[in-house]
C-alpha cells in the first residue's frame, strides 16, 4: 500500500487523528500523526483537530480548550483564565 498523501511511498504508518496510512516522510512520530492533520492540531494541547481560532492570541484550538465569549467568538482557555484574573484584580 502507498502513502495517502505523497501516492509514492510506501505507507509504514497509521496517523492516530484521521487513520490515514502514510509513508516516513508524511509521520510526524512525536506526536502520532501525519502532516495533514499536523497543520490542524490545536495549537494548545496538540491533541484534537482545531475549531476555531481564539480571538485574542490567534491560535488554532479544539473544543477542548475553547471558550465560547460571545456567539461567533472564543477565546483559548489560557487567554480566557488570564483574562479573568485581569478582572478579578
Amino acid at each position: 500500500m502507498s502513502c495517502e498523501i505523497c501516492g509514492l511511498n510506501p505507507a509504514e504508518y497509521k496517523c492516530r487523528v484521521c487513520g490515514r496510512r502514510v509513508c516516513r516522510e508524511d509521520y510526524i512520530a512525536e506526536r502520532g500523526v501525519c502532516t495533514v492533520c499536523e497543520a490542524t492540531l490545536c495549537e494548545v494541547c496538540k491533541r484534537g483537530l482545531s475549531l476555531a481560532t481564539c480571538i485574542v492570541c490567534g491560535r488554532h484550538c479544539c473544543e477542548d480548550c475553547l471558550v465560547k465569549v460571545s456567539q461567533l467568538e472564543y477565546m483559548c482557555v489560557e487567554c480566557f483564565k488570564r483574562a479573568r484574573e485581569v478582572v478579578s484584580r
